[in-house]
């Protein structure tokens, strides 16, 4: 490949245009692929929040490396970040360190683990060292930021206004800035109210001000991507007008606390990402936090400066809820809604169906933070565990593939191997997961997994498996 090719595609990174890129790159042929291009594609997907294709590409060049290249590390911690794979994103931070101890980028990466895990003295420990290296660094992300505004100017406004009349329907109302003790000031963050029409029987309320505030600037060595947000919630009429205001107030204070925390606290939203807040907002409320999921337009919003402002869906959550979602994932929680709820789960009510409610509160082994991309999967890989092993953290010690129930079946079902007919009887000892959950808990089940309907294997005395008799049903 020329050198012009390779020139074009750095300027094109130099200004923040990687989409562009990245369809450049992809457009040549297998063999035209530098190791060098495949590192600058890494790098763009990366930036563009295209985490596990990251992955994939830095894959190809992994052998052409050498163990103490600091950018190969450094977007491999990045990538593994982003997608909240923290034990090998930390493991590859720490190599970055002992490459080069006073990689700050490193250092920060540490920082915003930490603080997101709630480790605040490892937290502490790392912002330390972070900040002897490059105090301004760190400041931009964590430091105070109490007497910054979040305002638009009027371009990026009209912009905003635009994209949420065609993506939501005409702003009629602005709520007021009501404070908890209800007096009122002067908020920068406004709770936009657009009434139900012919396409949308829904009332949303939609923040005008959180994406704003830019939180934590891209960085030059792709940690970092965070886009500017601002969140919808969906809310069904009741059909009567004080219920309908007083809902409104309730959530619209939700949205004006998560605008503060992004603004005053350092934080910032993504889709997944989940905030407990007990009932201090709201007596009448049960809901211990709130998730975010995607909203689903044919456009994004792109500020004049280039800058995409990301619009999520924010939901409530019960106790029983974050705690699945904590221990299982932000998809399986998604999934397991649907099934119970179906789009309900994803308006906005005072009072909702707990789709966990009497469930047994599990404390999975293995926290969904620290699990791996370990199984290169095509088809369904859904399967059942019994708690034996993620809750009791056993090895499988016997594995048997049946007819699948559904498309999204593999038809694999794990077992102990010491459960009894009672233990299985009762179904509250067992649960569905992917097949690359399990694998996070015996990854010595992977080379078995491609055998056809009908398999079965147990461990033997040895620790290793051997094939066994089974009737498919």
């Amino acid at each position: 490949m020329d050198n012009d090719f390779i020139f074009d595609i750095d300027e094109l990174m130099n200004e923040g245009r990687f989409e562009e890129a990245i369809n450049k790159i992809q457009e040549l042929d297998e063999d035209e692929l530098s190791g060098e291009l495949v590192f600058m594609l890494a790098h763009c997907l990366s930036q563009c929040r295209r985490y596990r294709e990251t992955l994939k590409v830095l894959e190809k060049v992994a052998d052409d490396i050498s163990d103490d290249d600091l950018s190969y590390h450094l977007e491999i911690a990045g990538a593994n970040y982003g997608l909240h794979k923290y034990r090998t994103a930390i493991k590859e931070a720490d190599r970055c360190i002992e490459i080069d101890e006073n990689c700050v980028e490193a250092w920060i990466l540490l920082c915003l683990i930490y603080n997101e895990t709630g480790k605040s003295a490892e937290f502490e420990r790392a912002s330390c060292v972070a900040k002897e290296i490059d105090e301004e660094a760190w400041d931009n992300i964590f430091g105070d930021r109490t007497r910054e505004l979040a305002v638009y100017d009027e371009k990026e406004m009209s912009e905003v206004l635009r994209y949420i009349k065609n993506n939501y329907g005409d702003v009629t109302v602005l709520l007021p800035d009501l404070r908890y003790d209800g007096v009122n000031y002067d908020h920068p963050i406004k709770i936009a109210v657009i009434p139900p029409d012919d396409e949308c029987s829904f009332f949303k309320l939609v923040t005008i001000g959180m994406g704003a505030y830019r939180g934590v600037e891209i960085t030059d060595s792709g940690i970092e991507n965070i886009h500017r947000t601002e969140l919808v919630a969906y809310i069904p009429p009741s059909g009567e007008c004080d219920d309908d205001v007083d809902i409104h107030i309730w959530v619209s204070r939700i949205m004006r606390q998560m605008g503060e925390m992004v603004q005053y606290e350092n934080s910032w939203f993504d889709y997944g990402h989940t905030v407990a807040y007990g009932g201090s907002l709201d007596e009448s409320v049960e809901y211990d936090g709130v998730i975010f999921a995607p909203v689903v337009n044919d456009e994004c919003c792109v500020l004049p400066c280039g800058d995409s402002v990301d619009f999520l869906l924010m939901v409530p959550l019960y106790e029983e809820e974050m705690l699945f979602k904590i221990n299982n994932g932000f998809t399986e929680l998604f999934e397991e809604a649907e099934k119970v709820l179906g789009d309900s789960f994803y308006s906005v009510t005072k009072e909702r169906k707990n789709i966990f409610e009497g469930s047994l509160k599990k404390k999975w082994a293995l926290p969904r933070s620290t699990m791996e991309d370990m199984l290169d999967w095509d088809g369904a890989d859904g399967c059942y565990a019994t708690d034996r092993i993620t809750v009791d953290n056993l090895r499988v010690g016997i594995m048997y593939r049946e007819n699948p129930e559904s498309r999204f079946d593999s038809g694999w079902r794990f077992l102990a191997g010491d459960e009894d007919e009672e233990y299985m009887n009762n179904i509250e000892n067992t649960e569905i997961f992917s097949l690359n959950t399990i694998c996070n808990y015996d990854p010595e089940i992977i080379e078995y997994l491609e055998s056809p309907i009908g398999s079965a294997f147990y461990r033997n005395k040895s620790g290793e498996f051997r094939p066994m008799e089974f009737r498919s049903k």
